[in-house]
């Protein structure tokens, strides 16, 4: 086994070497056979600069596939177009869920040894020649054990990869490429030669969850680790469960219970807004004391367990006090900033109902959140019990 670090860029004593050169010679050498990639981004500018050595491989009889993914509006349409016709056996890989497809994998295979290329470089102009990137150039030889292991490895994740047996990786094909455009998951490339700052900014998502989940279905998000909290996180992951129906778990005269307005529901992942929910001063004892952090204004953060169709994740939320005195107006309120995945399981145009419960002492996370909506065959009684037992609390909607 041999490892060669690709730095780019020219920094001290870093002397810079450009991914997409060593990709281009080692494509283009003569005993290359097989060239297959699994990359978060590509495009026909990244495509472009890597044909020459792609035309010398395929016209020995060589061949070539990607697995590419159409997060964040990077992917273009051209470039997968592009791929369909000399690399047919390509696929899109793409999920509905709240997280992206990220790998950069690059495998050049020949008779008795493979080149893995593995770093941060996608499949673009940028990321193969001008960025600040790392990769490294790990040659493997198969009459290595050790070696051949390695590349095993490699050759599984790619082969599922490039399997559209496999939920959520589609051929890519023009009936795929049409739903994937009128979702706006992929755009033209002549709009703008490279990516912007604020097409990185956010994931796309569907405005309807819907839209494509038929082709690229949900896939469960581990539950991460809180921050700060452990230097080695504990093992004691928490076990995938249907949504909780509050009725059942919620005490609804010391949780905190808000009926989501159509403003609410508004700040959908993919439009404009901030989800944020105006808490009520009565109520803001029960969230975490506010401090002063260095930020304009006093805030806390805290995690939570949110309940959704695909089992419990654990999330962030902000509640910050937000204070303007001019004349004629003064502005004194609690904001609860929530996020995309919360407002994302409400109903648009309100009514679903907010529900947080604080957890026992010694939960980590202390809260757990469940959005409960008008469709639940339990809502209208959870409602009714609500509006009974709250005994005047002005707590959202209630």
């Amino acid at each position: 086994m041999q490892v060669k670090v690709i730095p780019q860029i020219e920094l001290g004593d870093v002397r810079r070497l450009r991914v997409g050169d060593v990709l281009n010679k080692t494509i283009a050498a003569d005993e290359s056979q097989r060239f297959r990639f699994a990359v978060a981004f590509a495009r026909l500018s990244g495509l472009n600069r890597l044909s020459v050595s792609i035309e010398t491989l395929l016209n020995r009889g060589g061949k070539v596939a990607g697995a590419i993914g159409v997060d964040n509006q990077i992917t273009t349409v051209d470039v997968l177009k592009a791929l369909q016709k000399i690399a047919p056996n390509s696929t899109v890989f793409y999920t509905v869920s709240g997280y992206i497809y990220h790998p950069k994998l690059y495998l050049i295979d020949r008779e008795k040894s493979a080149v893995a290329i593995v770093g941060s470089a996608n499949l673009t102009r940028d990321g193969l020649f001008r960025n600040v990137e790392l990769a490294t150039a790990v040659h493997l030889e198969f009459e290595s054990s050790t070696d051949y292991e390695v590349y095993k490895r490699y050759e599984e994740f790619i082969g599922e990869l490039l399997n559209t047996a496999n939920p959520n990786v589609q051929p890519i094909g023009d009936a795929v490429l049409d739903r994937l455009v009128q979702a706006e998951i992929i755009k033209r490339e002549a709009r703008s030669s490279e990516p912007g700052p604020g097409l990185r900014s956010r994931r796309r998502q569907t405005t309807s969850f819907t839209d494509l989940e038929d082709l690229f279905p949900p896939l469960r998000v581990p539950v991460a680790p809180p921050a700060g909290k452990h230097l080695v996180p504990k093992t004691r992951p928490i076990k995938p469960q249907k949504v909780i129906v509050p009725p059942a778990t919620v005490n609804v005269t010391t949780a905190f219970i808000m009926q989501l307005s159509a403003f609410d529901s508004s700040h959908r992942t993919g439009i404009k807004g901030t989800p944020e929910v105006l808490i009520p001063h009565a109520a803001i004892d029960f969230f975490p004391p506010l401090a002063q952090s260095g930020r304009k204004y006093p805030d806390a953060f805290f995690d939570v367990i949110l309940h959704t169709p695909l089992g419990p994740e654990r999330h962030s939320y902000r509640l910050w006090y937000y204070e303007q005195r001019a004349v004629g107006t003064r502005i004194d309120e609690y904001r609860l900033r929530l996020n995309h995945d919360t407002i994302d399981l409400a109903t648009p145009g309100g009514g679903d109902l907010l529900v947080i419960n604080k957890l026992p002492p010694g939960n980590d996370p202390a809260y757990e959140v469940t959005v409960l909506p008008q469709t639940d065959p339990t809502f209208p009684a959870f409602l009714n019990l609500c509006t009974r037992k709250a005994q005047g609390k002005k707590w959202g909607g209630l």
